[in-house]
Formats: structure tokens, C-alpha cells, sequence
């Protein structure tokens, strides 16, 4: 692969993003539904909090993580969400994503938990996921309606606190 490019999420992003998420792949791993709009990707996760990290190579958005920091009484907590574009898929686009996003978690936000669900046949996120820390907490049965059948998903996280 071409270098690979960590940058913040610009305004200018946000058909490439709309194209990340419409791949198969990327769709088929999360939760959005066909057909997502540049009108929803304007809007959806630029809260002022809301810290986003896009990989780029040659000039095109492959990849994209994004923390989303809890407030009041979870504000020591945030939730996590990664995309990887179907071409880029275990080349370690993922893992630059989760160590640039998790080093913004430990070091600039002082989080102690970072939490995420993850389709539970996604064997390729969860050990990704297991490499940097994050656990199994529970599994939420048919969880989610994907290609016309409920699946199960995983809630798994990553605590950071003095003895736990």
C-alpha cells in the first residue's frame, strides 16, 4: 500500500465518507442501512466532541474511526466506531485507526472506558478489537436485522482503571 495518510474528518469529506459507508463490506459490518446520503453524512458525528480520524491513501478516504465521548456521569467513557474500506481490509488500515484514535482516548481525553458493539460473526473486528485491549462484556441476541435476519451482536470495551 501507498502511504497512509491519518488526518481530522474536513467538511469537504463528507461524499467520500457517504461512499465509504455505502460499500458492501462496511455495510455489512455495522449497523446503517443502503443507501446512505451526503445529507446524513454532514451531520452525523460533528458534535464538537466527537474526535474523527480518516485514513487516506492516494488520495482517497479508506478508512474512518470515530470516538464519541459519553457526558455527565459517563463523560470518563466514549463509544467507538471503525470503518475500513472492502479493498484495505487486513492491511492495517484498522489497526493505524485504533492506535491514533485510542492514544487521543489515553492521553488527551483521559478516558477510562471505551465501548463498542460489534456484529458477533465479525471475526475480523472482534480480534482486532482483542488486540488493543477490548473485551467481551456481554452478547446481545438478534441484536440486529441484517440481509433479512436477526444476528446477534457483542458489546465489548476497554477499561483503563488503576487495578481493574
Amino acid at each position: 500500500m501507498t502511504e497512509l495518510v491519518l488526518r481530522a474528518r474536513e467538511k469537504s469529506d463528507t461524499a467520500a465518507i457517504a461512499v465509504l459507508m455505502n460499500l458492501p463490506g462496511v455495510r455489512f459490518g455495522t449497523l446503517r442501512t443502503p443507501f446512505i446520503s451526503t445529507a446524513f453524512v454532514e451531520n452525523w458525528g460533528t458534535e464538537p466532541t466527537v474526535k474523527t480520524i480518516l485514513a487516506e491513501c492516494c488520495g482517497a478516504v479508506i478508512g474512518l474511526a470515530m470516538l464519541m465521548p459519553g457526558r455527565e456521569r459517563t463523560a470518563h467513557a466514549a463509544s467507538l466506531v471503525t470503518f475500513v474500506h472492502d479493498d484495505h481490509v487486513g492491511t492495517g488500515v484498522g489497526s493505524a485507526l485504533m492506535t491514533a484514535l485510542l492514544d487521543v482516548a489515553d492521553r488527551w481525553l483521559g478516558l477510562k472506558r471505551v465501548a463498542l458493539t460489534v456484529n458477533a460473526d465479525n471475526a475480523r473486528a472482534i480480534g482486532l478489537y482483542r488486540k488493543f485491549g477490548f473485551e467481551i462484556e456481554g452478547r446481545l441476541r438478534g441484536d440486529v436485522f441484517r440481509d433479512g435476519q436477526f444476528i446477534d451482536s457483542l458489546a465489548m470495551a476497554r477499561l483503563r482503571f488503576d487495578g481493574v
